[in-house]
């Protein structure tokens, strides 16, 4: 099991850094004896935070990181702008724009309450003198515990677990001036073909979306709205709502593809030096047990300068790949029940998971079909009346993606393709236009995966069922992802010496293997009594449709609007949870009772998120009456808000109106 300790690695700590970048830190901050070891990491570790949401995440070089004060209070805790932030800036490391943003103004004036509610003001940048285009390693001090920046960013602040698969015996390589050289000559058709500005006509005027609008002086704001509001305020603005890569923009186009042609080279060339300079070591996630390296976000339009033992590389892609693994699951229940089912699978993740399905598919007994269908079988179950067996088959035999888009009635293959990854990232199960309509072709399905995602509450604080990652349905099937392609296919190629690397749900090999590779992956597959449905391409950068949106920062986004939704009141909440107040409950010291009068000016308010921002938000959790569930509401408020959520969930807007409300 590589959730066991055996399989512990303790892997060298370091960050990727532009050199003129690293020269600085060594000469300011490393060399300086004021700094003992553990500051000198954190502020190596804040600058690759930051260099990551300006490269990576390609939000442009000169452009703001949006992470504010509570985020950095997260990872540094609350005293971070003395101790991290202010030695950075004092040595023209990192350089800040306040842009203005405060979300709790004086509330004795009106004209400015509510005007920048949830907005980040003072944001970051690398001081872009140091941002050039040469690269080298620089590692974490000490050997203590120290998380880096892709830990902290990707991983939710755990550590890389160790693969348990025999270590790489083939030769990586790649032609840095080729593949820069092309870059640069196509950087811009690149940004072209994102660039979809037709694509918002083809979505329904009430459907909500999250767009991000582009600021002049760098960085934007992320904000929900229906495409038609967003239609409109683009309009007032005299600039356009367009789809670009993955994400909705508000910007002028204009002025936005300047500064994304430059971003998307530099982050490109920084991927080929990273793969030209540095060894490719594999490492396993622990949530979602996929393997991660520099090779699998590596982007797909420059793979084509991928070579494996110098030869070129072919991909085996496997076609709509998580909902292929949820209908062969469903598939299997059916045939062989649920220990069968069980037994297929060793992970620990994955069995704490697979029981939760079977708790759910008990529960829809009567709606499932009694006949599987017949993986070999094109024609089987084609009479049946069972909308999972109608699921299954579409999944099967045909492309689930052209199929979700006719019964949409979308215009847009690629449409149809964020509508079901929406369906398998977002949270929890707020109503969507979309949604509701494929519930119309699939009702019994729909509702298993809304059953999973639904959170279940503790009962007692024994109780140690706590499924807040178990109801995460994404999560789920990424797991059992990882276990077929990491622990059963990639295992057998490389005992068979086929030199490859997987990508998520495609296997990459050297020109030449494919066939062995393929009749491998078909074997696991069969082993498990799945479905194999896969495209080779050997070419497959030539027809990506956009870049993969599980490889791209969209569904870091994907937590959206639908997360800020329970399934439970507040006003019963309080009662379950023994919120009668005491006068030794109402026992607070001067800071809490300014946090209470300061609340009570405010008022009671149908919407408080005009009114409150993250730090007062934050003061609000320290109430000393609180109890655990209610702290839950505010702290994923504040974490909704960083993340760019411009309202609360209701949880948390009926919280504060009872506080309003309540005598002191």
């Amino acid at each position: 099991m590589v959730t066991n300790t055996k399989h512990r690695k303790q892997y060298t700590k370091e960050e990727y850094l532009p050199v003129k970048l690293i020269k600085k830190l060594q000469e300011d901050i490393f060399s300086n004896s004021g700094y003992e070891y553990r500051s000198k990491n954190n502020f190596l570790q804040c600058v690759a935070i930051i260099h990551y949401h300006q490269v990576t995440n390609g939000i442009g070089l000169n452009d703001y990181a949006p992470l504010g004060s509570n985020y950095w209070k997260k990872v540094f805790g609350g005293n971070y702008h003395e101790s991290v932030i202010q030695p950075l800036l004092k040595r023209q490391i990192i350089e800040r724009l306040d842009f203005g943003y405060r979300t709790f103004p004086d509330i004795t004036v009106q004209t400015t309450k509510g005007k920048h509610g949830g907005l980040v003001g003072v944001r970051y940048h690398i001081n872009p003198d140091l941002m050039d285009d040469q690269y080298e390693i620089i590692s974490y001090i000490g050997k203590g515990k120290v998380l880096t920046a892709t830990e902290r960013i990707l991983l939710g602040n755990q550590e890389f677990i160790a693969t348990g698969i025999t270590d790489m015996n083939y030769h990586i390589t790649i032609d840095p001036v080729k593949a820069c050289t092309w870059i640069e000559n196509n950087a811009e058709s690149i940004c072209n073909d994102f660039l979809r500005k037709d694509y918002v006509q083809s979505l329904p005027d009430k459907l909500l979306i999250e767009y991000r609008e582009y600021l002049e002086r760098g960085s934007y704001n992320t904000k929900y709205l229906t495409v038609e509001a967003a239609r409109k305020v683009a309009e007032d603005k005299d600039k356009e709502l367009f789809f670009f890569k993955d994400t909705f923009y508000i910007a002028d186009i204009a002025e936005f593809m300047k500064q994304r042609v430059p971003a998307l080279v530099y982050n490109y060339k920084n991927q080929v030096s990273l793969i030209y300079s540095q060894p490719i070591e594999e490492k396993r996630n622990p949530v979602t047990l996929r393997l991660y390296s520099n090779l699998v976000n590596f982007p797909s339009k420059i793979l084509q300068f991928i070579s494996i033992n110098n030869s070129t590389v072919v991909q085996l892609d496997l076609r709509t790949s998580q909902f292929l693994i949820f209908a062969n699951l469903l598939n299997v229940y059916v045939i062989k029940g649920e220990e069968h089912l069980l037994s297929l699978f060793k992970q620990e993740r994955n069995t704490t998971y697979l029981k939760r399905l079977m708790r759910i598919l008990k529960q829809h007994e009567l709606q499932l079909p009694k006949v599987a269908v017949d993986i070999h079988d094109i024609n089987s179950g084609q009479y049946s009346s069972a909308d999972v067996t109608k699921f299954i088959r579409d999944v099967f035999f045909h492309d689930f993606y052209a199929v979700v888009q006719q019964e949409l009635g979308l215009k847009d293959r690629m449409l149809a393709k964020r509508v079901l990854f929406k369906l398998l990232f977002k949270k929890t199960n707020r109503p969507d236009a979309l949604l509701n309509k494929l519930s119309q072709r699939y009702p019994i399905v729909m509702s298993i995966i809304a059953a999973f995602k639904q959170k279940d509450v503790k009962h007692d604080e024994s109780d140690d069922h706590d499924d807040n990652h178990e109801s995460n349905f994404s999560v789920f099937l990424q797991c059992i992802e990882g276990e077929i392609f990491v622990d059963n296919i990639l295992q057998e190629l490389r005992t068979d010496s086929v030199p490859c690397f997987t990508r998520h749900d495609s296997i990459v090999v050297a020109s030449g293997s494919e066939v062995k590779a393929e009749k491998i992956a078909k074997g696991v597959f069969s082993r498990f009594g799945f479905k194999y449905n896969h495209k080779v391409e050997d070419k497959f950068w030539e027809v990506v449709d956009d870049e993969e949106l599980e490889d791209s920062g969209y569904l870091d986004w994907l937590s959206d609007e639908n997360e800020l939704c329970t399934d439970f009141s507040i006003e019963d909440s309080l009662e379950d949870t023994g919120v009668e107040l005491t006068e030794d409950d109402m026992v607070m010291d001067e800071e809490h009772i300014e946090t209470m009068e300061r609340l009570k000016e405010i008022g009671v308010q149908d919407d408080y998120f005009e009114y409150v921002n993250v730090d007062f938000l934050s003061e609000i959790s320290d109430l000393p009456f609180l109890t655990q569930v209610q702290r839950d509401w505010l702290e994923e408020d504040i974490m909704n808000i960083n993340y760019g959520m411009s309202f609360f969930q209701p949880e948390t807007d009926k919280l504060l109106r009872w506080l309003v409300q309540y005598k002191l």
